[in-house]
């Protein structure tokens, strides 16, 4: 249990009472209760070391769950790297009936080892090097590291399927990274993008958080979870907000890459030309990726938004030429 949410513990049972769970510095709703020993043993079984003491902390606080963050990681494709947004809004558990079920992700990672191990004309006796834990339907999926003679032993990795070639130039192969050393530091790169309280953009309204506060509100309105406890836990989870304007303002932006690449994302979206001079003008770079294999410039032109596209080359012809 972290000790710096704030929260007295009476209201740590209040908030689980309602399917709240706080860790590593995260929020995590519909939460189910913790897992039994032998149900821990039992995915213990199905792996080739031992189960991380992080994913251990987690499981015996709950066994899985609802995020409703945002997760942006740098991933290398064939193509060169890449900015892609990673689904992790489920950690998996035992006895769901959707993607979310822990077993069934088992099976199916153990049924990839027997085709592999089949096409290879051997026998299978491996057990899971990566067990998956939480992702986003089928399509993407965190894993933690059980080999215990890999470099990565008890880190997180990040996998994310491809799309057919005619979706180009959306991700268009299958990629993994391993982006944290263990479950804590992971949950650490779950952030906030924008303000559910205050959504930006055609689509705000579908962003990370939304589901959180609606939940929330559900909460209160039907099963007595008190309005001010509800809106004590709005302010923790708005921690993981990263806020590029505060740090556009104290002009330190161009030292925090991934809220300038936020930033420089927001300014393209909403066609601020205004925006991308400050942001020039604070030292930061213009250049880096964005979104995709986007650096600022060729977004812009993606999106066609004309008045970034003239200021961005404008401002630094280097990143127009092509």
């Amino acid at each position: 249990m972290n000790a710096d949410h704030g929260f007295s513990p009476a209201q740590v049972d209040e908030l689980r009472v309602h399917g709240i769970e706080l860790f590593a510095g995260r929020v995590i709703f519909d939460a189910q209760p913790p897992m039994d020993e032998d149900a821990i043993a039992a995915v213990q079984a199905h792996c080739a070391g031992p189960l991380p003491p992080a994913l251990l902390a987690l499981w015996r606080q709950t066994a899985g769950g609802r995020l409703n963050y945002d997760l942006s990681l740098e991933v290398a494709t064939s193509d060169g790297p890449r900015i892609e947004e990673i689904g992790w809004s489920e950690l998996f558990y035992h006895g769901s009936d959707a993607y979310n079920d822990l077993q069934g992700w088992i099976e199916h990672e153990e049924d990839q080892l027997w085709e592999a191990a089949e096409a290879a004309g051997r026998d299978c006796n491996d057990k899971l090097h990566y067990l998956p834990i939480g992702g986003f339907e089928y399509l993407d999926r965190i894993y933690v590291a059980t080999s215990p003679d890999a470099v990565d032993a008890g880190g997180v990795l990040a996998w994310k399927q491809g799309l057919p070639p005619t979706w180009a130039p959306a991700l268009t192969e299958d990629v993994a990274v391993t982006f944290a050393p263990d479950l804590h530091a992971a949950f650490s790169h779950l952030a906030l993008h924008n303000d559910p309280l205050h959504p930006v953009g055609e689509y705000g309204h579908l962003g990370a958080g939304v589901e959180l506060l609606e939940y929330l509100d559900a909460r209160c309105d039907d099963h007595g979870l008190p309005r001010a406890l509800a809106d004590a836990l709005v302010a923790y989870f708005l921690r993981a907000l990263v806020d590029w304007r505060g740090l556009l303002d104290a002009r330190i932006l161009a030292t925090h890459p991934y809220a300038l690449r936020l930033a420089l994302r927001h300014a393209v979206e909403q066609d601020d030309a205004a925006l991308l001079v400050r942001i020039k003008d604070s030292g930061a770079r213009m250049d880096g990726l964005v979104a995709g294999g986007h650096d600022a410039l060729r977004y812009a032109r993606f999106l066609k938004k004309p008045d970034a596209i003239a200021t961005l080359e404008r401002l630094d012809s280097s990143i127009g030429l092509a």
